[in-house]
């Protein structure tokens, strides 16, 4: 039996517009691929002997950009960009403000109390370093 007789719809890859539908689709996978639709940023934590470290990459983010806020054993990084775009046109006698604000956070949580003077932080290309003391405790049993 033929398609066309039991009134069955053809294959994807068969209509006309399969290519059409396809470049679509296609469209959108890489789109979304490339865009990166996060809560936050990347973080890493690590300990050593002696620090506990966090680090935070911030590509394309200036030091100015950037707050730590300390809350018991939690460290609050917040990441602000305010732009505004102006134009002015004075043959037109137009003007056009664009203003924008994006601010993204994440709360670390570390396991010991944390010192405000202990805490060091660096940013030097695109990555947030914050150290601080390591103050893990081995308790010995018996």
């Amino acid at each position: 039996m033929s398609k066309k007789k039991d009134n069955l719809p053809a294959p994807l890859n068969e209509l006309p517009i399969a290519d059409f539908l396809k470049s679509i689709d296609g469209f959108f996978q890489n789109a979304f691929r490339n865009f990166q639709f996060v809560s936050g940023f990347p973080l890493h934590q690590y300990e050593t002997k002696s620090h506990y470290i966090i680090e935070a990459q911030l590509p394309g983010v200036k030091k100015e950009q950037i707050d730590l806020d300390i809350y018991s054993n939690h460290i609050k990084i917040s990441v602000q960009n305010a732009e505004i775009i102006e134009e002015k046109d004075d043959i037109q006698q137009s003007f056009r403000s664009t203003r924008s604000y994006q601010k993204t956070e994440r709360v670390v949580m570390v396991p010991f109390y944390i010192s405000e003077k202990d805490v060091k932080a660096s940013y030097r290309d695109g990555l947030l370093r914050i150290t601080m003391p390591n103050k893990k405790r081995t308790i010995e049993i018996e």
